[in-house]
C-alpha cells in the first residue's frame, strides 16, 4: 500500500491519534465511589442473586471501561450495605443485618 498521495500532516494527525488511543487503553482508571455506586443500582436492574452479585459488578464495571483490578470484593459489599443503610436503595439481596442496640 503506498501512502505518497495521503498529506503529510494528515497522516502525523492520524498515527497521533492512533498513540492516544493504545495510551488510554493501557491508562484505564478506577471506579470512584460514584461510579460504583452507580453500577451497582444497574447490577440491581438485573434478576441477580447474592452469590453472582460481585460477579456482575465487576462484569458491568469492565463493560464502562473501568479497570477492576484494584476494587475489592469488601469494598462492593461495603458500598452495597452503605446504600442500603442511607436509604438510597432497598436491600433487594437481603444480606444487610440490622442494627442491634
Amino acid at each position: 500500500m503506498d501512502l505518497d498521495w495521503v498529506p503529510e500532516e494528515l497522516l502525523e494527525e492520524v498515527l497521533k491519534e492512533i498513540e492516544r488511543g493504545k495510551k488510554k487503553e493501557v491508562n484505564k482508571r478506577r471506579p470512584t465511589r460514584k461510579d460504583l455506586m452507580r453500577v451497582i443500582k444497574k447490577a440491581l436492574s438485573y434478576d441477580v442473586r447474592a452469590q453472582d452479585f460481585v460477579d456482575l459488578v465487576y462484569e458491568l464495571l469492565e463493560e464502562e471501561g473501568f479497570e477492576t483490578k484494584f476494587t475489592t470484593v469488601k469494598r462492593i459489599w461495603a458500598t452495597y450495605e452503605e446504600m442500603v443503610r442511607k436509604g438510597f436503595i432497598v436491600d433487594y439481596l437481603d444480606v444487610v443485618k440490622p442494627y442491634r442496640r
